[in-house]
């Protein structure tokens, strides 16, 4: 599951005291852009949330009128939270654009955490679609663990509905647990996706084939990369995928990196 639980919040919080001023006074936004009389700066978001984050990481306009999306780093990890025009509220919990059903904060948070993906090995990568994609997402997974069960049924969606989409599944346990790594183990010397799946499903599993530390290397790769729970999928373009998504919130992530990337290329 995700290290934290922020982006499972549909709820806001009001965290600071509110004061005499309001985000939407003298009609808002309405007579030009809001930037032209709203401006936060990241050392001004950075004293409104002191001692409640570590670090600020960004500060821009938000998906919402009156809100800035300001991106925060808390005990290793990184996610948005806003902050309204008066500079007196914070909320913490998701956006979700109606017309497309989009989570605006998942999307958000997961492009704020990007590693080097030509450091990952996919060497005893268990792949499900075809090894040849141009397109490969690597999936940290535990045997053990529940909800990379569920992504796994969504990934071979995806890799059966795109040909183009292939994802290289890294076991370990997350847990750093001797059976739990037994299980990875099995799997890895196997090469099999079967066992993955008996794995998933709880089956008994026979005892690894083979001698190799693969399963121990990517335990501490994963601590590497400040990944600290699981399923945790790392996209082409390094963004760090965390947490379950169906097939296609997935296939929606690739495209909106896709197209970023087009983008900057013009």
């Amino acid at each position: 599951m995700r290290p934290f639980t922020l982006s499972l919040i549909v709820a806001m919080s009001l965290l600071l005291a509110a004061g005499g001023a309001h985000a939407f006074d003298k009609g808002g936004c309405g007579s030009g852009a809001c930037a032209d009389c709203h401006s936060l700066t990241k050392d001004e978001a950075a004293k409104v949330l002191a001692g409640m984050v570590d670090k600020v990481i960004s500060v821009e306009m938000g998906p919402v009128g009156g809100l800035w999306t300001v991106g925060i780093e808390k005990d290793g990890n990184k996610w948005p939270v806003y902050v309204d025009f008066s500079k007196k509220f914070l909320i913490s919990g998701q956006v979700i654009r109606l017309a497309t059903k989009e989570n605006v904060t998942d999307t958000q948070a997961t492009g704020m955490s990007r590693v080097d993906v030509s450091g990952i090995p996919l060497d005893n990568a268990i792949v499900i679609g075809n090894p040849k994609a141009g397109s490969r997402v690597i999936v940290f997974s535990d045997p053990d663990c529940h909800f990379c069960g569920m992504l796994h049924e969504e990934i071979k969606k995806v890799a059966a509905k795109h040909p183009d989409i292939a994802f290289f599944v890294k076991l370990y346990s997350r847990v750093n647990s001797a059976s739990t790594a037994r299980k990875a183990l099995s799997v890895v010397c196997a090469g099999s996706e079967k066992l993955l799946a008996d794995a998933y499903a709880g089956k008994a599993l026979p005892d690894p084939k083979c001698k190799t530390t693969v399963v121990d290397d990517t335990f501490r790769l994963a601590e590497k990369l400040g990944i600290r729970g699981t399923p945790t999928m790392i996209l082409p373009d390094g963004r760090i995928a965390r947490g379950y998504r169906a097939a296609d919130a997935i296939v929606a992530l690739l495209r909106t990196g896709k197209q970023a990337a087009e983008g900057g290329a013009k």
